[in-house]
């Protein structure tokens, strides 16, 4: 009987010490899942912040290459010194050109599609189309020539 008792004894020790386990191990799990979701987590964040960093790139690139407003108002401060007048760019322009046609030179022509003009002459072109026997009745008191026949 005293062995029984040790027995039962240590059968709720060991029963003990697995329902302790259990909870503890289902702790370390849940932890053990946070840690895996955090990760991934991070991870969708480290793509996003290389993916900011290269727009970041290149809206750098493009402010190189295409200067601001104050950068251009401090070139215009510079070259507009008072002992060197500013120089004409429009004219510039105008002599490397001289060479290529002027538009005097071309002389210009009416469109050549009028809509809404000129109807009493193409009456005949205006109207939807109609079938060949139809045509050929309502011209037929009317002498049209065929240059094709």
């Amino acid at each position: 009987m005293r062995q029984f008792s040790i027995l039962v004894i240590f059968a709720l020790a060991f029963g003990g010490a697995a329902v302790l386990y259990e909870k503890e191990s289902r702790k370390v799990k849940g932890v053990l899942t946070q840690i895996t979701e955090l990760q991934a987590q991070m991870g969708d964040l480290q793509a996003e912040v290389n993916r900011l960093n290269s727009e970041l790139e290149a809206v750098k690139l493009a402010e190189r290459r295409r200067p601001n407003l104050s950068t251009m108002a401090n070139r215009i401060r510079r070259e507009s010194n008072p002992s060197m007048p500013p120089k004409p760019v429009v004219e510039k322009r105008f002599e490397q050109k001289r060479s290529a046609l002027m538009a005097s030179d071309v002389t210009t022509a009416p469109p050549a599609i009028r809509s809404g003009e000129g109807q009493g002459e193409g009456d005949e072109w205006s109207r939807p189309t109609i079938d060949a026997d139809q045509y050929q009745k309502e011209t037929a008191d009317k002498e049209v020539l065929d240059p094709y026949q």
